[in-house]
This record gives structure tokens, C-alpha cells and sequence, in this order.
């Protein structure tokens, strides 16, 4: 019984290392597709940057697999896959919860910029108004007007040219005619005028509208005065006592 019992277990270890022997021998295809599908996966989901350091295990075992099959050393292929399949999965978790936090703060980033926008844009009209009130030019004072200085402007006298002839008018004498400021404008030289025109002039105190009298202009100033100085002590046309001397 005892016997039967030995051979039992001889033979099942036998099974046993001809299976591990059999495995052995067989290259393990099957597992390194999983493990390239794992990484590849990895890879995708951007490992790198969320796992590197589960990512680069995995990378490394993968490649040390490769190098394996490439010598039939199919045990050690395996080992190496199995190592690459358990770093992959882990990269992927890691990189799947990395990419949800990241899309989470990204839209929380979105909300917040969204939010910050609509409160600008709610205070810009208020800004708006303050900053146009503080443009707003002061206002004007009213413009002073200078006082206006009247202005004298002094008329100038007309000239009056001086005369050849004078035409006798109603109600005039030899005096009023000598008192023109055409003739001598001046009332005391009318024995001027008597003088020049005797030939139609017989009494001095006696002319007539439409006479014609003709006017001296060759006396010197000493002849004036001695004129002036006769007609002052004539009783013809009596120097008023008003008048200035030499009127």
C-alpha cells in the first residue's frame, strides 16, 4: 500500500515538470500581447505624465521580453511580461485618475474664469461712468468781457478852400461877407471888399442879392493890420464891444 502511495506522487511531480518543461518550450505569445495591449494603453492615456515612474517599469520589462524571445529564453520572457503587465495596469489606474483630476480642475479653471468675467463685466458700465466723470472737463467759467473804453474821435474841420468870388446873398453886408470862412474869415477886413469893388459898389453899407464880388488875396500882413485898424475906426460897421480885438 505504502508502495502504491510513493509511485503515486513519483508520477505526479513527473506530470508536473514535464508540464513546466512543456510550458517552458512554448514561447509565450499570447502574454505579450497582453503586455504590449497594457502598455500601449499606458502610453494613450499619457502615463508619462501622471505614472512615469509605473510607466517606466513596465516600458523596461516589456523590452526585456522582447530581448528574451529574441534568445528563446521563454521562461525569462515570461517573467519579464508578467512583471510589464502588472506595472502597465498600474500606470493605466494611475494615469485614468490623473486625467480625471486634471479635466476636473480644467473645468473648475473654466467656471472660475467664467465667473470672473461676468463680475467685470458687471462693474465695466459702473467703471465706465466714474472714468468719464473724472474726464469730464471742468466747466467753464463765463468769458469776461473787457470793459469798452469809449472812444473820442475828434471830427476834423472840414476845409473850406478860400474864394476868388463871392455872390452876394439876401440880407447880407460887406462885414458878414468879410466873416466867411471862405472870404477872410474875419469881420474887420471888409474895406477889403469895398476896395476891390468900387466899380459896383457906391456906399458901402448899400449891396444887393446877386452881386458878384470879387476877393483880394495879395495883401501882406502889415496892409491887413492897417485895413483892420480902418475898419475899426470906421462908423460903418461898428466894431461890437463883445468882439476880441482884431475880429
Amino acid at each position: 500500500m505504502k508502495h502504491t502511495i510513493n509511485h503515486m506522487w513519483r508520477c505526479l511531480l513527473i506530470l508536473t515538470l514535464v508540464a513546466a518543461l512543456v510550458s517552458c518550450a512554448r514561447p509565450p505569445h499570447q502574454e505579450m500581447d497582453a503586455a504590449e495591449s497594457m502598455v500601449k494603453r499606458a502610453r494613450d492615456l499619457q502615463a508619462m505624465d501622471f505614472a512615469p515612474v509605473e510607466y517606466q517599469a513596465a516600458h523596461t520589462a516589456l523590452n526585456d521580453a522582447h530581448r528574451a524571445m529574441d534568445k528563446a529564453e521563454y521562461g525569462d520572457a515570461r517573467d519579464s511580461l508578467e512583471y510589464a503587465l502588472l506595472h502597465a495596469r498600474r500606470a493605466v489606474a494611475l494615469a485614468e485618475e490623473g486625467r480625471a483630476r486634471s479635466e476636473q480642475e480644467e473645468a473648475e479653471r473654466i467656471i472660475l474664469e467664467e465667473q470672473t468675467q461676468q463680475a467685470e463685466e458687471r462693474k465695466a458700465p459702473t467703471l465706465t461712468i466714474e472714468i468719464k466723470q473724472k474726464e469730464k472737463p471742468p466747466a467753464a467759467k463765463p468769458a469776461v468781457k473787457p470793459a469798452v473804453k469809449p472812444v473820442h474821435v475828434s471830427t476834423p474841420e472840414p476845409q473850406i478852400e478860400p474864394v476868388d468870388q463871392y455872390t452876394v446873398g439876401e440880407g447880407e453886408n460887406l462885414w458878414t461877407i468879410s466873416a466867411q470862412p471862405q472870404v477872410y474869415a474875419e469881420g474887420l477886413l471888409w474895406p477889403l471888399l469895398y476896395q476891390a469893388n468900387r466899380d459896383q459898389i457906391k456906399d458901402p453899407r448899400q449891396i444887393f442879392p446877386g452881386q458878384i464880388l470879387d476877393i483880394r488875396r495879395d495883401m501882406s500882413e502889415e496892409e491887413l493890420d492897417e485895413v483892420r485898424q480902418k475898419a475899426r475906426e470906421s462908423d460903418i460897421f461898428p466894431v461890437p464891444k463883445t468882439t476880441p480885438s482884431g475880429q
